[in-house]
C-alpha cells in the first residue's frame, strides 16, 4: 500500500499545533542536519555545511554520533552538545536552569531524546528527510503506519506502552522502537513537536494527559483516514 507524505494527504486536515521557541529550535537543528545550511561564519563570510541528504561529511558524522547516543544519559557524550544542548543564554529556549545545577534539565533531556531519535530515523536515508515541518505528531504518524500493517497489534501495543511508561528511560526505549518502524515506512514526523510532547510528558499529570489525548485523537484520525481512503 502506497503511503502519502504525512500532513499532505488530500482531505485530511490535522489540527495545527503552535511550536514554542524550544520546539522551533529543535526543528531548526534537525532540519540543519538533514538539509544543511549556514553553520558558522569565518573571515571569508558564511560557511555552509551540506546536510545528510547531500551526503555532507560533517552531517553524516554527526548523525552517526547522535544515533549511538540515543537512550544514553545527557552528558555521556559531550561531542553531541553542539546539536542537542539548548542555548543557555536564551531562557525562551532553554528554560530556567537554576533548579538543575547538578542534573540535566527537562528541556535538555527532551532535546537530547528528540534529536538522537531523529538520527535513528534518518540513518541510511539520503533521499528524504525524517523531519517534516507539517503538523505530524508521533500519534498521527503511528496511526497511519498501523492501518493495513501485518503488525498492527504490535504497533498499537508499543504505542500504548510508550504512553504509560513508568520512567524516562522506558519512554525513550519505546519511542525508539516506534521510530525504527516509521523509518522502514519512510514516514516523517515533526521533531520540534515531538520534543515539546516529550517535555510535556515529563511535566504535570495534566500536561502529560493533554499529550496522550492529542496523540490518541491523532492516531484515530490518521488511521480512519487511511481506512476511508482505502475503502473508496
Amino acid at each position: 500500500m502506497e503511503r502519502n507524505h504525512p500532513g499532505q494527504q488530500n482531505g485530511e486536515k490535522p489540527r495545527y499545533i503552535r511550536l514554542t521557541p524550544f520546539g522551533k529550535w529543535v526543528s531548526r537543528k534537525v532540519r540543519m542536519l538533514a538539509e544543511g545550511g549556514e553553520d558558522r561564519r569565518d573571515d571569508t563570510g558564511p560557511v555552509r555545511q551540506n546536510g545528510y541528504l547531500g551526503n555532507g561529511a560533517y552531517a553524516t558524522a554527526a548523525v552517526a554520533k547522535l544515533r549511538h547516543a540515543v537512550g544514553r544519559e545527557v552528558g555521556e557524550d559531550p561531542e553531541i552538545f553542539a546539536w542537542t544542548m539548548p542555548p543557555v543564554d536564551d531562557a525562551d529556549i532553554a528554560g530556567n536552569l537554576a533548579p538543575y545545577q547538578n542534573e540535566p534539565s527537562p528541556r535538555e533531556q527532551a532535546a537530547h531524546a528528540a534529536i538522537t531519535l531523529f538520527a535513528v530515523h534518518q540513518q541510511s536515508n539520503h533521499e528524504t528527510s525524517a523531519h517534516t515541518d507539517e503538523n505530524v505528531s508521533l500519534g498521527r504518524a503511528v496511526g497511519r503506519m498501523a492501518y493495513g500493517n501485518l503488525n498492527e497489534s504490535g504497533i498499537r501495543s508499543m504505542f500504548d506502552r510508550l504512553q504509560t511508561a513508568g520512567s524516562w528511560k522506558e519512554l525513550v526505549r519505546h519511542a525508539r522502537g516506534l521510530i525504527t518502524l516509521l523509518k522502514r515506512e519512510r514516514i516523517a514526523i515533526n521533531y520540534g513537536l515531538l520534543a515539546q510532547d516529550l517535555l510535556a510528558l515529563r511535566g504535570s499529570r495534566n500536561q502529560a494527559n493533554v499529550v496522550r489525548t492529542r496523540w490518541g485523537r491523532d492516531f484515530q484520525s490518521a488511521y480512519h483516514y487511511q481506512e476511508t481512503s482505502d475503502a473508496s
